[in-house]
């Protein structure tokens, strides 16, 4: 089990790290997915907030975790990828952040989600839901902040 973090971003990757424009062909792989735009803002909130990654996308049922990592820092990423959530059923992907949420010895102070295409029914005030056409953006920065300030 990761070690726990007082502030955590539960993060999809298609739709908010990157977006429809950012890459068609997948067969140039996760690294050209991620867009550098979206990975920017990513990094500042990590850094304004201190908070760390655990990924809820499908990503990390088709990836292994060092991969991921490995993959997030070559896209210039310093925000550090803790974890991944469980696979439980990933059409509600907010009941496997709650089952990631339980497993901790200290759960997180605070934590947003930021997902483009769920709802969240059990979560739903966790949640930042970004345009899949534009990805994570700089208009998405304050509702985060809002979630995983002090």
């Amino acid at each position: 089990m990761a070690r726990a973090s007082k502030k955590v971003i539960f993060l999809d990757i298609d739709g908010v790290m990157n977006s429809h424009d950012t890459c068609t062909d997948h067969e140039l792989g996760l690294v050209s997915w991620l867009d550098a735009r979206n990975i920017a803002i990513l990094n500042e909130i990590a850094q304004a907030t201190g908070a760390v990654v655990v990924v809820s996308s499908t990503w990390r049922l088709t990836m292994p975790f060092a991969e991921l990592c490995a993959t997030f820092a070559a896209a210039g990423c310093v925000a550090e990828v803790l974890d991944v959530t469980p696979d439980i059923d990933a059409r509600q992907r907010d009941l496997e952040i709650q089952a990631w949420l339980v497993a901790q010895a200290e759960p997180p102070s605070r934590y947003v989600i930021l997902d483009d295409d769920r709802d969240m029914p059990a979560l739903p005030e966790k949640l930042v839901k970004t345009c899949p056409s534009r990805g994570l953006s700089r208009g998405d920065i304050s509702a985060v902040l809002a979630l995983l300030g002090d």
